[in-house]
């Protein structure tokens, strides 16, 4: 990347990342005076230069708080090719799956930012646009915190294009691994998959099958992704998940709407955060709370303190090593939600 030479009107300042369908840079628009994000997508064929301008067209359509805001779209020579470029606001604290990599994501985080993409996705699906790429690299944090969902490179009208199948491939449900093209569902198993990867705190899936056989056997039997869940998660929580990653469509949520009204209805009290193994955090309403856990001689001690006081009423002491941890989790579980 040429920093500091031009595309356009815009000086290039730094390379963001790659989409399907291009790359991302960091520009300043000498105009505006602020910086702003540019997605550069070659077009060296007709049908592309459609699909490369669909793109921004497609970001017009769905205007929204919680969609990335598209600028402009139009057609400049760069690097001596032809290519469109999409201008977008430019959201410096990144994608959740940077987040993922760097720091620990709390159940009422994760559920949040789910919940804000599922109002821009349902905004998406009630102006027939399927997203068909909903992943962590693909939700954006704005510049008050909130989520925004990017890249609509694979999106497509449900009512005029031919589904097919795109996309991350392990966010795909099984009713697509079997060959029925996308539909809003299989965006609402992608978002499901997405609060999976929140809730574990895990910046990747394991994915490593060798035929589509065995892909399709191990959803089929809920192996994959592995049901298995991170132990302070609460019971309410993981039942909406599995809810919004069942491989039967009938079950699953039918739409956005019903999946986001189901993370509304969570109760949440205290803000947990993991500290280490043995110290954990949280917040609610002003208050700070603490969990700590340490051995003695006489077996395992649990302190819970709000506000640096010691709350007898959550201590436990004398555990034994089978019991330590499930006591442990078992106080942040209960006191997550209401």
């Amino acid at each position: 990347m040429m920093k500091g030479t031009n595309i356009d009107k815009f000086r290039i300042v730094d390379h963001l990342g790659r989409g399907f369908f291009g790359e991302v840079i960091l520009c300043y628009d000498p105009y505006l005076q602020k910086e702003i994000a540019v997605k550069v997508i070659k077009v060296p064929s007709p049908e592309e230069f459609v699909n490369a301008v669909k793109e921004g067209r497609t970001l017009d359509l769905v205007r929204h708080k919680h969609i990335v805001d598209v600028k402009d779209v139009r057609v400049t020579e760069f690097r001596e090719e032809r290519v469109v470029i999409i201008v977008m606001e430019y959201l410096s604290k990144g994608a959740i799956q940077k987040h993922i990599e760097k720091r620990f994501i709390s159940v009422k985080e994760a559920c949040r930012i789910i919940q804000q993409s599922l109002l821009g996705l349902e905004h998406a699906h009630n102006n027939n646009i399927l997203h068909r790429d909903v992943k962590p690299g693909n939700i954006l944090f704005g510049d008050n915190g909130e989520a925004k969902l990017s890249d609509f490179g694979l999106a497509i009208n449900y009512h005029s294009d031919l589904g097919g199948t795109f996309g991350y491939i392990p966010h795909q449900p099984l009713e697509v691994i079997e060959g029925n093209a996308m539909n809003r569902q299989s965006d609402i198993y992608a978002t499901g998959i997405t609060l999976y990867r929140l809730l574990n705190n895990t910046n990747n899936l394991q994915f490593n099958f060798t035929s589509k056989d065995e892909w399709i056997k191990a959803v089929r039997k809920d192996q994959f992704p592995p049901r298995r869940y991170l132990d302070h998660i609460p019971e309410k929580v993981l039942k909406v998940l599995n809810r919004a990653i069942h491989k039967s469509t009938t079950t699953r949520f039918q739409s956005c709407r019903d999946f986001r009204q189901a993370l509304e209805k969570l109760n949440f009290n205290i803000d947990w955060v993991c500290v280490d193994d043995d110290n954990w955090m949280g917040r609610n309403n002003g208050d700070t709370f603490t969990l700590h856990r340490y051995r003695k001689r006489t077996g395992w001690v649990i302190d819970f303190k709000k506000n640096g006081t010691r709350r007898s009423g959550c201590c436990l002491s004398s555990l034994p090593d089978n019991k330590a941890d499930e006591e442990f989790f078992k106080i942040i579980k209960s006191t997550n939600l209401i």
